[in-house]
This record gives structure tokens, sequence and C-alpha cells, in this order.
């Protein structure tokens, strides 16, 4: 319960880091826009899910280390000892908490996240130039949406090399989102 607690902590910090890194960000995209003052804050917390999802191997990091220097300071990991609990077995409940948390993580908080930040990125693209052009970088490479002539493009490159785009794919769509073709 312990652990949980301090990765539940952990989880709230990186989260609120999340948000304060972030909104500097949007308050900057919309600073020549005229939109509510809230609506930056309100894309800002669709957006920090996904962002706080991507850092959760640091997350269980952290707060494992932490989890281990609060059983140091109390001097827990003696007592356990002497009621002949192990440091392997104490590894092995950490270790089916972590699964046990990650199987909920990954299917329940990723698909709130994905949703959550597929609707920042559709909010987001209303503000863009063109209104039907929106480009992210990933650590999957550059992923560019655009619509042409009532067709929907999805164009990936997964790597940039300074001018150029390497390894490009582009699948296209329907409005109903039917695939058409995949260049």
């Amino acid at each position: 319960r312990s652990y949980w607690k301090i990765l539940l902590f952990v989880s709230l910090i990186f989260f609120s880091l999340a948000i304060i890194l972030n909104i500097f960000e949007e308050v900057s995209f919309f600073k020549d826009i005229d939109v509510n003052n809230l609506y930056p804050i309100f894309l800002t917390l669709l957006t920090a899910p996904s962002i706080v999802y991507e850092t959760f191997p640091f997350i269980f990091f952290i707060s494992t280390q932490f989890f281990f220097i609060r059983l140091m300071d109390k001097e827990e990991l003696d007592i356990f000892k002497k009621v002949s609990l192990s440091n392997a077995k104490l590894i092995g409940i950490l270790s089916f908490s972590s699964l046990v948390i990650s199987l909920i993580l990954i299917t329940i908080f990723y698909n709130l996240a994905s949703n959550l930040r597929f609707m920042y990125l559709e909010m987001k693209n209303k503000y863009s130039g063109d209104n039907k052009y929106l480009a992210i970088v990933t650590e999957n490479g550059l992923w560019i949406k655009d619509e042409i002539d009532g067709f929907t493009n999805i164009i990936n490159a997964e790597k940039i090399d300074g001018v150029f785009l390497k390894k490009v794919t582009i699948n296209q769509f329907s409005k109903n989102f039917t695939n058409i073709k995949n260049i």
C-alpha cells in the first residue's frame, strides 16, 4: 500500500509538471489568436495525460527508489528480515504490483489518454493556418494530417534528415475514414 501511495504521489507530481510546462507552449501558440483565456488551460488538461503516460517508466523507477529510501529510513528492511520476508520476496511483491498497475495503465489509462490527445489535436487544428493541416513530431517520426479535395491524408516520415524526410508513408482516407490507398 505504501508503494502505491508513493507511485500516486510521484504521478501527480509528473502530471503537475506536464501541465506547467505545456501551458507555456499553449499560451505561446494562442498569443496572437483571440480565444478565451481558459482555452489554453483546457487544451493543456487534454494533452497532459498522454505526456504522463509517456513518462510512466520514469515514474515507476522514481517511485521504487523513494519506496526503498523510505524503507531504509524507517529501518523497515530489518523488520522484514526478522519476520522472514527476504529481499527477493519484497522485490517479487513490488514486481507483481507494478505489473498489475501497468496492465491497468495500458488497458484503461492509455485509451483515455489517446482519446483526450485526439480531442486536443482536433481542437488545436481549428486554429492552425488553414484549418485542415496539423503536423506532430513524436518518437515515431513526423506525422502530418492534411485534407485535400475531401480526402484525408495521414503522412508519416520515420526519420528527418536535415530538410529531407526519409521512409515516408502516405495513407489516404475518405471522409468516413475508409482506407482508399497507401503510398
